[in-house]
Parts: structure tokens; C-alpha cells; sequence
């Protein structure tokens, strides 16, 4: 710290000094046009995914309200909310590295309490009796700190818990997802879909709503028979007898052998099923080799969910066969790890916010909008040919302030920036699409490189702006 000696007080002040950063920003000439010719507003601009705020349509509303019939409502909504925090907390099975660390350490702790020099002093008889209480002291700690998973198994009535519970917010993250794609790619036309982990069939709700017209084949693989079973009679509007208005949709509970190519595969919150990586790798390899266009990878938006999207997309971007190549299309600008996971001792995961309306079974429901967080992978077969994709994506929630707003941003160098835009500095078209951008969208510009510059001599008293900037005393 540098100190400057005041004559009258006769006391030191500190004087704070910042190293300051310019980021050179260069919008989209279309879109710099657009905003000022005024044939573009800021809150539309190229690099916003709507929508943000999603319900059901009521006759899907109406259909699973039908389903749920003489079952107790109350009793449906109870196992609900306990199906949705069950699966919001779950944990990939650990494995056996993990287990067999974490043994050690247990190992370590209680040979500080019972010493195994202690069995030198002991009789046959004892020493055998001390040595079973020391097992099952490990064996008890070791339970406790390992997560104890399982498939969760869906019968006839845990399918009708899983749609009343998961069938709206699913709904929601894969319309999101499933829309920016069609924004992204317009010319994209699927004429097949492969959803893997089908569950009630909310990818196909979404799918069919977004390119109904060019689909000719829905193919849904759920382990399930009963929830195959109920994802088809919400498509006949829970008539049996009634026709589904779909064309050709067929259900397996295993993945087919056939080399069927797919325009449209995903796998939605699935991931958190199988039994190892070994599995996980085996499946995400099927499925990409039967994809001929997009592969979207959806889970919840925690830190193991997180994980688990982003170790699927590594997997898939690193097979070493030239006829399986192909590239990150959101939310990544980028093909290299993410910057969140990089970081062993940050534990914030890479998800997004969703706003959804639950599904309502009575008057007594809550209305309100619930909001989810999930993660995602958008992954396409063959070299990137959209122009847009090195547009960074906000990764967190716009701080907008007084002549500035803040957007933590993931670069195409596969980095975390933060770029605190005001008018001054970068420009008004740079700032009008910042400030009205959201968690999720991207910026049609490019970031370009930190240029340092002198450190600058700043007062305590400076404006709030400069104070987000993170000043240092040094």
C-alpha cells in the first residue's frame, strides 16, 4: 500500500489503485443497423432466446388432469412434490475410485481411535472381536458419506406422479432449448426425432409443436412399459380409442439395433439412470451415431447435473472418428471444458433459469410460477457453420445500474468475463442490447481481448461504477 502524508492531521490516508481493463466490444453491423434505422428494438435483437415464462398448452393441461382420474388429488400432489426433490437431489452412482478414497480417509480416522498396534496387548479371542467392531465402524461411515443410489422403477401410477409432477417444467426447459435451435438454424426442418429416456413424452409435445408439419417419424425408447403406455394416451388425450395426430410414433423399451439415422436426438434427464460412465459413454455413443443433425442433452441444472451434461458433450466431442465429428452449438461459444467445471474449488454449476407454471390438479393448487434451473448441450454432426456462434452467453443474472449494466459472460476462448457496458464506452448499440439481455441469451457482438493499461489513482468516494469494477488496495 501506498500511503500519501497529510500536514495538517498529521496521519496516513490510503489511496486505492485499480488496474484497470478496456474490452474493445464489436457488434453485429445488422444489428447496429437495425437499432439505429429503428427497424430493430434492443429487446429483440438476434442473441435473445424466448420464451422465458412458459405453461402448458390447456389441452395437454386438460389431458393430465384427465389421467390423474380417481386417484386422491391430494395424495397425487403429496408424491409429487416428493418425486420432484428426490430427483432434484440425486447423484450419479459414485464410483468405485470414489469409494475406495473415501474408505481410506474413513480408514485413517479411525485408526487415530482404535489403533491397530492396540491388537499387540489383545488375546485371539478379543483381537478377533476388536477387529469386527473396527470393520463395521468403517463400514457404518462409509455408508454414511456414500450416496446411496438406485433406479428410480415407474409402475402405473408413479408414470401419472412423474407427468404431474415433472410433465410441465420438462415441458418448459425443452421448449426453451428446442426454440433457440429453430432460431438459431431457420433452414433446420427435422423429418425424424429419437428421443432416448422418452418419460411421458415432453420433448415430443415440444417437437411436434415446433416442426409438426416436417416430422414423419416420433421414435421414444423408455425402459418403462407403463410409462410408454401413458405417454401414448396423453397423445389420444387420455381416450384410449382416439386417434393420435401425430405421424408414425413407436415406443421400445430398448434402444433399437438398427442404423436408422435421426434428424433430432435427445436425451432429457436420463443421465442420472445409469449405472456408470462405462454405460453412460456406451449409450451417448449409440445415439450420436444414429444422429444426422442436432443431439440435445438436458438435465437439472444442479452441480452433479452440470457435471454430467458437460462430461457427455467432452465425450462426444473427443470420439476419434472422423465420420462422428462435430461441434458445441449452445450454450457453449466454444468446444473446450467449461470454464465452471475447470475450477475444482468452484462449485457453481453451468445451468440456466426457466419460469414455469405447474401444473394446477385443484382450486387449493398454487397458481404462481415456479422457476428451474437446468443444464444443457447442444451438440451438431459435421464443421460449425453458424457465423453467430462465437457470440458470448450471459451466464448469470444482467446487473443493470445507473449508466451501466454488468454481464458475466462465457467467451469463445472458453473463459469467464465480466464486462461492466456503458453507452461512453462501448457504444449505444453495445449498451442498449446489454441492458435488456437475461440470464441465457447471448450478445450479438465479439469481446474482444484485456488490454491493461497504467494503474489509475482513485478516491474512496468514487462513483458506484467505478466500485464494481472490484478495486484493490494495493
Amino acid at each position: 500500500m501506498q500511503f500519501t502524508l497529510n500536514s495538517t492531521r498529521r496521519h496516513v490516508v490510503p489511496r486505492l489503485y485499480r488496474l484497470t481493463s478496456k474490452i474493445a466490444v464489436d457488434v453485429e453491423p445488422t444489428v447496429i443497423s437495425g437499432l439505429e434505422q429503428a427497424t430493430l428494438k434492443p429487446r429483440k435483437h438476434p442473441g435473445i432466446v424466448k420464451p422465458n415464462n412458459l405453461e402448458l398448452p390447456q389441452k395437454l393441461s386438460d389431458t393430465l388432469r384427465q389421467i390423474v382420474g380417481d386417484h386422491p388429488v391430494k395424495k397425487v400432489l403429496q408424491d409429487s412434490q416428493m418425486l420432484n426433490s428426490y430427483i432434484k437431489s440425486r447423484h450419479p452412482p459414485p464410483t468405485l475410485a470414489e469409494i475406495e478414497n473415501k474408505k481410506k480417509l474413513i480408514v485413517e480416522e479411525v485408526n487415530s481411535k482404535m489403533s491397530l498396534e492396540r491388537l499387540a496387548t489383545l488375546r485371539e479371542e478379543e483381537a478377533n472381536r476388536w477387529k469386527r467392531k473396527r470393520e463395521l465402524e468403517i463400514n457404518k461411515r462409509l455408508s454414511q458419506r456414500t450416496y446411496a443410489w438406485k433406479r428410480i422403477e415407474y409402475g402405473a401410477y408413479e408414470a401419472i406422479v412423474y407427468a404431474v409432477a415433472r410433465g410441465a417444467q420438462e415441458y418448459a426447459v425443452l421448449k426453451r432449448i428446442l426454440t433457440e435451435l429453430a432460431q438459431r438454424d431457420v433452414q433446420f426442418k427435422p423429418r425424424s426425432y429419437f428421443d432416448f429416456g422418452s418419460g411421458v413424452g415432453t420433448g415430443m409435445w415440444v417437437a411436434s409443436e415446433l416442426w409438426k408439419e416436417n416430422i414423419f417419424e416420433y421414435y421414444n425408447v423408455d425402459r418403462s412399459r407403463e410409462m410408454n403406455e401413458l405417454s401414448e394416451l396423453i397423445l389420444r388425450d387420455g381416450q384410449e380409442n382416439k386417434q393420435i395426430s401425430l405421424r408414425n410414433v413407436f415406443y421400445r423399451q430398448f434402444l433399437p439395433a438398427i442404423e436408422t439415422k435421426y434428424d433430432l436426438v435427445i436425451i432429457s434427464h436420463t443421465l442420472f439412470e445409469m449405472v456408470d460412465k462405462a454405460q453412460r459413454e456406451e449409450v451417448l455413443l449409440n445415439l450420436w451415431r444414429k444422429c444426422d443433425g442436432y443431439m440435445v442433452i438436458a438435465e437439472e441444472g444442479t452441480r452433479r447435473g452440470s457435471e454430467l451434461v458437460n462430461e457427455a458433450r467432452r465425450f462426444l466431442l473427443r470420439v476419434d472418428d472422423e465420420e462422428l465429428q462435430g461441434h458445441t452449438v449452445a450454450p457453449c461459444p466454444h468446444d473446450v471444458r467449461c470454464p465452471r467445471l475447470s475450477d475444482l474449488a468452484d462449485r457453481t454449476p453451468c445451468n440456466f433459469p426457466i419460469k414455469y407454471a405447474p401444473l394446477r390438479l385443484s382450486s387449493d393448487s398454487s397458481g404462481d410460477s415456479h422457476t428451474s434451473l437446468y443444464s444443457y448441450a447442444i451438440l451438431k454432426k459435421g464443421p460449425v457453420s453458424d457465423t453467430s456462434r462465437p457470440w458470448p452467453r450471459i451466464v448469470r443474472p444482467t446487473l443493470v445500474r445507473s449508466k451501466h449494466a454488468i454481464c458475466r459472460l462465457c467467451t469463445e476462448e472458453g473463459k469467464l468475463q465480466e464486462v461492466i457496458f456503458t453507452r461512453a464506452k462501448h457504444g449505444k448499440s453495445a449498451y442498449s442490447c446489454a441492458k435488456v439481455s437475461r440470464w441465457g441469451d447471448r450478445l450479438p457482438m465479439a469481446v474482444g481481448p484485456l488490454q491493461p493499461t497504467s494503474p489509475t489513482t482513485k478516491t474512496r468516494n468514487q462513483s458506484q461504477t467505478d466500485q464494481h469494477l472490484q478495486p484493490e488496495w494495493t
